[in-house]
Order: structure tokens, then C-alpha cells, then sequence
């Protein structure tokens, strides 16, 4: 029996969804996107689960959507096939990644290698981005006469600006790990030898944090890269307003006065 080309795990309110075909270099097909799917809508239904995660097996992170999965034939239907990409692959996949950014909990996805096109595309409505030393990024779309279609030109434009989305997307250049930390589409690089340890940690660390904090935090965030300084303000206040009444806010206080009562008590 052949193992799932996705594998599911949760531990300690991290749900982890690996990709896990690494003979066809975990390029995306329509099950794979379905299970992601179907993962994620999990992930905003339960309450538990507080961080979801991303990560592959094999020599590439991804080589992006499987365009060859689909009902035709593209030697003998091209339009057929540009219909299908559009229509259908591109559709779904608009739909579950503006779904992700809506979802006020964080995803994070940690890159061990090359990761093109879709894959990338689905990293980038990811709010944490982690790399290893061997990662790289890359839209070939160009090359195929084309451009990134779901959402890709908007999101890397919105992290990276106009000149690095110029050189990725119209020059069709493959960004290192260095290059990719430097331009902000990505927020860490771990040693190869201690990657998975350190993306563990950090999923770790951020499924520890008040859940209302996480959730109104990432929709502030939102809200305020669209807004002038004035408005983003009022959204601070907004935000940390509606926190005062969370019961985890409650509690959090509740036990720094009782810390720094104590130290008082100590120091007399």
C-alpha cells in the first residue's frame, strides 16, 4: 500500500500537514489541494488545535500545482488545459488561501528546500515563513508565459515591494534563503542540522499565547496595513480594548499581582 501523499499530525495544539510525495517533487495534485483543504477548514473549526504547519519530505519543498492533473490531454487540448488552470485549480486555490489569512489563528510553513509556484503561492497567505540554509523561491510562471494567478503577484508585492516582485515574477529569478530573509518574504533561517527542531520550538512558543491575543493581534495587523497611521491607531485601541474583557487576560494579570506581591512581601 502506497503511504497518503499527505501526512497529518497533532501535537500540543500544533496540527502539522507534511507534503509527501517526493518522487513526482511534491508537486501539488488535486487530492493533495483537497486534503489541504479539508485540513484547514478542520483547523478553524476546532478549538483546540491553535497553530497549523506546513512542511514536506524530500529533495524539494514543492514544485508547485501538478498541471498535469487534469481531465484532458494538454498536447492535444492546450486551451483545454489554461481553461482548467484558471477555472478550477485557480479558483479553489483563491478561495482556501484568502480563507487562511481569515482564520485568526497562525500558519506557519518551514521550507527545507525549493519551493515554486503554488507552493509558494500558499506560503505567502502563511503568517510565518521559516527556512533552512538549502531554501529556495521561485515563480517560473513567466517562462510559461504567464504570471502567478491566486493571489501570488498581490502577496508578494504587499511583503517583499514593486522591485523585488519585478525581479521574482517578470525576471523569473530564483531567490536564496539569504536573499528571500533580506527582502522580508521570509522571517528566519535555521541551520540545516537543527531545522526541524527550531520550527518545532517556535510553533511551539506561539500555540502558548492567549488565543484571543493571536486572534485579535494577526486581524489588527490586517486591518492596519491598509490604513493610514491615524486609523491603524484607532484599530490599536480597538484591539487592545476588547482584550481587557478575554478571560486569559484576566488571568494573565491575576498572576503577574500575585508575582510582584510576592517579590514585595520578599524585599520587606
Amino acid at each position: 500500500m502506497s503511504e497518503p501523499l499527505l501526512l497529518r499530525t497533532e501535537t500540543g495544539g500544533v496540527l502539522e500537514i507534511v507534503l509527501n510525495r517526493p518522487a513526482k517533487l511534491n508537486a501539488i495534485n488535486r487530492e493533495m489541494w483537497e486534503g489541504i483543504r479539508d485540513a484547514i477548514e478542520d483547523f478553524r473549526a476546532r478549538h483546540e488545535l491553535r497553530v497549523m504547519l506546513f512542511r514536506a519530505n524530500g529533495k524539494y519543498f514543492s514544485a508547485g500545482s501538478d498541471l498535469t492533473d487534469y481531465d484532458g490531454d494538454f498536447d492535444e487540448s492546450p486551451m483545454r488545459a489554461r481553461n482548467w488552470m484558471r477555472r478550477d485549480l485557480s479558483a479553489g486555490m483563491h478561495r482556501m488561501l484568502v480563507e487562511m489569512e481569515r482564520i485568526e489563528k497562525p500558519f506557519v510553513v518551514a521550507h527545507h528546500a525549493m519551493c515554486i509556484g503554488g507552493s509558494l503561492e500558499l506560503s505567502l497567505s502563511c503568517d510565518f515563513r521559516l527556512a533552512s540554509r538549502n531554501a529556495q523561491y521561485w515563480f517560473p510562471e513567466m517562462q510559461f508565459g504567464m504570471v502567478p494567478l491566486s493571489g501570488g503577484i498581490s502577496r508578494l508585492t504587499r511583503l517583499v515591494g514593486p522591485h523585488w516582485a519585478n525581479w521574482m515574477a517578470v525576471a523569473n529569478m530564483k531567490v536564496s534563503a539569504e536573499r528571500a530573509l533580506a527582502i522580508g518574504l521570509i522571517h528566519e533561517i535555521y541551520p540545516d542540522e537543527t531545522f526541524e527542531g527550531e520550527v518545532r520550538g517556535f510553533c511551539e512558543m506561539l500555540a502558548s499565547h492567549p488565543i484571543e491575543a493571536t486572534a485579535v493581534g494577526k486581524m489588527a495587523i490586517q486591518l492596519a496595513t491598509d490604513l493610514g497611521s491615524d486609523d491603524a491607531r484607532q484599530v490599536e485601541r480597538l484591539a487592545f480594548s476588547s482584550l481587557t474583557f478575554a478571560p486569559e487576560y484576566t488571568r494573565l494579570h491575576e498572576k503577574i499581582r500575585a508575582r510582584l506581591s510576592k517579590h514585595d512581601a520578599d524585599e520587606r
